[in-house]
């Protein structure tokens, strides 16, 4: 039987996949030995993908991830490059290739080649991002946006020609100490660097009390400059004790502003409930009379057996008593000098320029009289003040509510009323005489309480029709600063600013 000696197909297929088999797997072997000097497939430093990369191309991708690409900032429609170098943003390559290096040869080399040929690498623990920044150095480059970007509120104004404040407007302005969270993270991230300055809306502030007084400082020098008088102003803040100062310390004649200590030193002396009769001359006293009777009759009433005169004695000392010194009244309305005496000498009169010609047995001033309102307010509201500490003894507070109640019975549509809406309660006493209108009240206006004197002063004879509108502007000057989001311009144009 003739056998043919030379292999057959198959055993040639056979040995030819064998030795294409073992070809490829040194082919494989080759290549994955040249892979353990690299880093390993899919390992990752701070989130970059640097497999298969060796040392220094490992650190020329962190490089360019984190200190070469900027991260944007965005501020409202603005965007601005923040390089990490401006951050002082650095890298601890050192510690992160270590970590590396120790991920490349702690894998089992053939464990290793059997996932390299199923292309299944063998699972690696990614390196955490080593890194430091300067927050300092991050700070001042966020305050130089900030200085260049944020929009400061602007402050209300006064109105020009009117006696009402414009509305300021609101600004934005960068709160870096709550952006530094979202930018950090940015530095911190190797994708979607962006991040946002948070911003706040920052609301104008309220007029300031001198804002008041500068508007109505240029209202009264018209008055003045045309008039060559003065004009008096003092007013406070019943809640902060902020006051308006203008002229408040020039003395002028009292008239009838002299009836609210006549009235208070009536209670004082009384120490007992008015009787009807005496209720009348209170009422008539504090409301407005044709004459000074009824104050000349509670001058009686004080002095006791030795008249009038006594009384007024008594009035100017319980006003020395509470501080106010520069108020004193001498005689009784309508009566000269007692014989022996002159006028008292007070700061407000003994200065080298008198500006006006006060009545040498009556005078005050409209701070004086503003304070005496406010100590008769803080009163009649049950919180103490000067009445109560410079007479313990005496309970006040009955006493201040009653007057406070006549005097809003005061109703005479004009001056310091006109400036106010009709339903806002005014608690005030005014008068005149022919070289001087006063007014002088406490407003309880919706958005607080407040203490107004108004004076007007011109040589010789002052024109209602000068001081009446005058001391409704300034009236309204005042209702408005206190209640700004609701200002009052006038019964027949009542709207908002």
């Amino acid at each position: 039987m003739n056998r043919n000696a030379s292999p057959g197909l198959g055993q040639w297929v056979t040995v030819s996949i064998l030795v294409a088999v073992s070809l490829f797997l040194l082919l494989k072997l080759y290549e994955y030995a040249g892979t353990r000097t690299e880093y390993p497939t899919g390992l990752k430093i701070g989130g970059v993908d640097v497999g298969q990369m060796d040392a220094e191309e490992a650190r020329a991708k962190l490089t360019s991830t984190y200190l070469e690409t900027p991260v944007v900032i965005h501020h409202g429609e603005d965007q601005f490059d923040l390089m990490p170098a401006q951050a002082e943003f650095t890298l601890n390559f050192d510690a992160m290739l270590q970590n590396a290096d120790t991920e490349r040869t702690r894998q089992n080399f053939w464990s290793g080649y059997w996932g390299y040929l199923w292309g299944r690498p063998v699972e690696v623990t990614p390196v955490a991002l080593a890194a430091t920044h300067n927050r300092e150095a991050l700070r001042n480059y966020l305050e130089e946006i900030k200085s260049l970007v944020d929009l400061p509120a602007q402050p209300p104004q006064p109105v020009p020609g009117t006696m009402s404040f414009q509305y300021g407007t609101s600004g934005m302005e960068t709160n870096i100490e709550t952006s530094f969270a979202d930018i950090e993270a940015a530095l911190y991230r190797p994708d979607l660097r962006e991040a946002n300055l948070i911003t706040e809306q920052t609301d104008p502030q309220r007029p300031n009390i001198n804002l008041l007084s500068r508007l109505l400082v240029n209202r009264l020098q018209v008055f003045e400059q045309d008039t060559g008088g003065m004009a008096a102003v003092f007013i406070m803040d019943l809640a902060t004790g902020e006051e308006v100062n203008i002229n408040s310390d020039v003395p002028v004649s009292a008239i009838d502003l002299m009836k609210l200590p006549i009235v208070l030193e009536t209670y004082r002396t009384l120490g007992e409930l008015p009787t009807l009769s005496q209720r009348q001359l209170i009422s008539d006293t504090l409301i407005i009379k044709p004459d000074n009777t009824s104050a000349n009759e509670l001058l009686a009433v004080i002095g006791g057996e030795e008249g009038p005169y006594k009384g007024a004695d008594q009035v100017t000392a319980t006003l020395q008593r509470l501080g106010l010194n520069n108020t004193f009244i001498m005689a009784p309305y309508d009566a000269g000098m007692p014989a022996g005496k002159r006028t008292p000498e007070t700061p407000a009169n003994t200065v080298e320029a008198l500006r006006t010609n006060p009545s040498p047995t009556m005078q005050t001033t409209a701070e004086d009289i503003g304070t005496l309102l406010s100590m008769i307010y803080y009163c009649a509201t049950g919180q103490g003040g000067a009445l109560p500490a410079a007479f313990p003894a005496d309970d006040w507070q009955r006493e201040c509510l009653e007057m406070l109640d006549y005097m809003e019975r005061n109703k005479i549509g004009s001056l310091m009323e006109e400036g106010v809406p009709r339903e806002t309660p005014i608690a005030h006493r005014h008068g005149w005489i022919g070289d001087t209108h006063v007014d002088a009240g406490i407003v309880f206006s919706p958005s607080g309480d407040y203490v107004i004197v108004e004076i007007m002063y011109r040589p010789e004879w002052l024109e209602w029709e000068l001081s009446a509108p005058l001391i409704a502007d300034v009236s309204r000057a005042a209702y408005n600063y206190f209640n700004f989001d609701a200002p009052y311009l006038g019964d027949s144009n009542a709207a908002n600013n």
